[in-house]
């Protein structure tokens, strides 16, 4: 079975004013990585990418919010 793979990338934000904290993060996620594994869809790449930062510390300052999820080509 071939692999999957996404560029995500995604910016923090304070989650108090809701004002970009910081430079637009770019990573390459995949279905050789456990949490990724079982995606099929951008929105769920987009939804676990999300949930394991913001879920990662709660109390942050800041959350990570997806702007975009690209296919990239094997």
């Amino acid at each position: 079975m071939t692999q999957a793979v996404w560029k995500v990338k995604a910016i923090a934000i304070n989650r108090n004013t809701r004002v970009q904290a910081g430079k637009v993060r770019t990573e390459l996620v995949g279905t050789n990585n456990l949490l990724f594994r079982e995606c099929k869809t951008h929105l769920e790449v987009e939804e676990r990418y999300e949930c394991f930062w913001n879920d990662l510390n709660p109390r942050s300052r800041e959350i990570v919010k997806v702007i975009s999820v690209e296919d990239v080509k094997q």
